[in-house]
């Protein structure tokens, strides 16, 4: 094999379109990449993705990787037309590891089905701080054990179905509150509390990839860079002190975490000589080209790089082989999306649902109990995620309908100043709902919280992301979904109409709300 298609095989991109035209034709015959990472802006229908797909491999004349972020939840690239299940925390939740199982082999399943053999999941980070922006409901719970436990659930039903998986984000950010899309998280604690802490998940569950993250950990790094470009976190964490022997393949080297303080060249090179095997490039195919140019450069000039190039592309090519002849049966594309499958989804969704109600006469809801319902507009929160459409939520809305009440909608960043006003005509012997995202780190939102609980004891308060709004101050009533799929919205309104009884029980522990 020439060294330029060698080369070339390290790279993991993102391609601009949903169709093989001619640029991504450009991009692809350029750099000839070993795995190809697929977004929201590449899928349109199952049909559609099983022939993009068809068509790379014809066109490159061998099998990339395909892969994808498909954690469930709001993190899940394949929705319409997919059996699209809740997210980590939710499936947490239901507290049966088994229905982990059972959601995680439909998922594999369908991906397996239009040619998707890389699924960059399970998040094993442990989210032990409220503040964290880019973890939250990804991951499983704040316990260590729930994590190890439900994410073996996760891996072994993926490689069950022929799916190879991978561990993020090495050496975990659940303890961070610093996205790294935006910016370098610090991860301040000492190398015994890392190995016994955040590193159990990736010393304990078996698996061919793992994804180091842009993190900097001043307890075992000389230079404060990024962890994905570190010598001393690839090399030395990862392959001397753990023993680990498969695959490396890195964050997206884009990331703000990275891009803030290095070009893409630098990083690139930087991260290869650190250790790492896949380099990931997602979304500017001029970037993707200039990188790959400048690889292939810097292979003839520094005999490391080129022994960095012929050992990852080594383990590379291992990893491929396995991914490629995964013995599994086939699944015809008519199955995706299936009733059974959605209706098993639905079912175990019913059982995520979580209450923590003082006032047992709230639910089911009444008509003549309701009073005012105000409701937060959706947001994107992360750049990872690809959530539900943007806006008021359709639980929000169902129910406005349903009792007759006009939604009060709410900015997420509302201003103090505006409260006074949402509440002066607050009945205070109904029921008035609230249904917020991350109440609990926004300021406005947490005080209408605070101030609607004051006054009007039967508050309810829907907490449609993280658990945390729970713990605001003066909340005696809540509802957790741990996100705002359809899926999750359609059992919080069985709940609210009295079909199911709440039955979740949650993952984290209980915060002061003062320290969220």
């Amino acid at each position: 094999m020439m060294q330029e298609s060698k080369n070339g095989k390290l790279f993991m991109i993102g391609i601009p379109s949903a169709v093989l035209d001619d640029e991504t034709k450009r991009l692809l015959g350029h750099i000839m990449p070993g795995a190809i990472i697929l977004f929201a802006r590449n899928i349109v229908s199952p049909q559609q993705i099983k022939k993009l797909v068809d068509d790379i491999n014809t066109f490159l004349g061998y099998k990339p990787l395909i892969s994808i972020d498909q954690e469930g939840g709001i993190v899940s690239r394949l929705r319409e037309g997919f059996s699209v299940s809740p997210g980590s925390m939710a499936l947490t939740a239901v507290n049966d590891p088994d229905c982990i199982y059972d959601v995680s082999k439909i998922l594999a399943r369908e991906m397996k089905a239009i040619g998707i053999n890389w699924n960059l999941a399970p998040v094993v980070d442990i989210n032990c701080n409220p503040k964290n922006p880019g973890i939250g409901v990804r991951s499983y719970s704040d316990s260590i054990d729930k994590v190890i436990e439900n994410s073996k659930q996760f891996v072994n039903a993926m490689h069950e179905e022929g799916v190879m998986t991978c561990l993020k984000h090495f050496p975990g950010k659940g303890r961070v509150s610093v996205d790294a899309h935006i910016d370098l998280p610090i991860l301040d604690i000492n190398e015994k509390e890392l190995m016994e802490f955040e590193l159990r998940p990736f010393r304990e569950l078996a698996c061919e990839s793992i994804m180091p993250s842009h993190i900097y950990i001043p307890s075992i790094q000389r230079v404060k860079e990024p962890a994905s470009l570190s010598y001393e976190v690839l090399t030395v964490l990862a392959r001397q002190k753990l023993g680990y022997k498969g695959v490396l393949v890195s964050d997206d080297l884009s990331m703000g975490g990275v891009s803030n303080y290095y070009s893409p060249e630098q990083a690139m090179i930087m991260s290869l000589k650190a250790g790492m095997d896949v380099l990931t490039f997602c979304h500017d195919p001029l970037v993707q080209i200039r990188v790959y140019n400048y690889l292939c450069s810097m292979v003839q000039k520094d005999e490391t790089v080129y022994e960095r190039v012929s050992e990852s592309f080594t383990r590379i090519e291992k990893f491929s082989e396995k991914a490629n002849d995964f013995p599994n049966q086939e699944y015809c594309i008519s199955d995706i999306g299936s009733k059974k499958s959605l209706e098993l989804i639905q079912k175990i969704t019913d059982r995520s649902v979580t209450s923590r109600i003082s006032d047992e006469s709230i639910l089911p809801l009444k008509s003549d109990d309701v009073g005012k319902v105000f409701s937060v507009r959706l947001t994107r929160q992360v750049q990872v995620e690809d959530g539900p459409n943007e806006g008021i939520p359709m639980v929000a809305r169902q129910i406005g309908q349903l009792f007759k009440k006009e939604i009060c909608v709410i900015d997420p960043e509302i201003k103090l100043d505006g409260i006074k006003d949402l509440l002066k005509d607050i009945n205070c012997s109904k029921v008035n709902i609230v249904f917020t995202e991350n109440a609990h780190l926004k300021t406005g939102q947490r005080k209408l919280v605070e101030e609607l609980c004051k006054i009007s004891p039967k508050s309810l308060i829907i907490a449609l992301r993280n658990p945390y709004d729970c713990f605001i101050k003066g909340v005696r009533n809540s509802l957790l979904t741990y996100g705002y799929e359809l899926v999750s919205q359609s059992s919080l309104l069985k709940v609210l109409n009295g079909q199911i009884k709440p039955s979740g029980k949650i993952s984290v522990k209980e915060y002061n709300s003062d320290e969220v």
